[in-house]
């Protein structure tokens, strides 16, 4: 857990400390019209006081944007891909953001790179892939056995009283079981 911070403007009361911050993020203002500002509100600071927190606050406010982009970007993926699931899109982000990375690396960068580290990124990607895939398998296999347990308890009542019901009902389900139509479809994210 982050260390939290005691500076001068963190300690305002919030409408206060919500317009200096509109204030830094607009770009419009300087550090001594946050100054002057604060001063007509009777609250003293310094530039380099004023100038930490706007670091502070820049940095946390483009973490910010750079998780709402890979969030609109996941969202993007399921949108073009209903039947992908949240992990899914998440390993291909994150794949994708890798390859974009070494795409773009200078030769300085990629000398200067910790290889081992790369390859434990890599390969913790691909695990992440596998063990979702097997993950998959293993649902679908204990849903099948579910069906397979409830269609044995029902076709066993059914096959005794009514015979003709039965065979109709079991074609039904061995059709619908190839073409993986009993599954529950996912709903499309908005």
């Amino acid at each position: 857990m982050a260390n939290r911070a005691h500076g001068i403007i963190d300690g305002l009361n919030p409408a206060l400390r919500s317009t200096v911050e509109q204030m830094l993020l607009s770009g419009k203002s300087t550090y001594a019209d946050v100054i002057d500002y604060l001063a007509r509100h009777d609250v003293a600071i310094s530039a380099a006081s004023v100038c930490r927190y706007a670091q502070r606050y820049n940095a946390n406010a483009a973490l910010l944007n750079v998780a709402q982009e890979n969030f609109s970007r996941m969202m993007q993926e399921m949108d073009k891909y209903p039947d992908l699931d949240t992990t899914e899109a998440i390993i291909r982000l994150a794949s994708q953001n890798v390859f974009a990375a070494l795409a773009n690396t200078n030769e300085d960068q990629w000398n200067n790179l910790d290889k081992d580290k790369l390859l434990d990124s890599a390969l913790g990607l691909a695990r992440a892939a596998s063990y979702k895939k097997r993950t998959d398998a293993a649902v679908r296999a204990e849903a099948d056995n579910g069906l397979d347990a409830v269609k044995s308890i029902v076709f066993q009542a059914m096959s005794k009283e009514r015979p003709d019901l039965y065979k109709q009902v079991a074609a039904f389900l061995s059709e619908k079981k190839k073409d993986g139509s009993l599954r529950p479809k996912k709903e499309k994210a908005p």
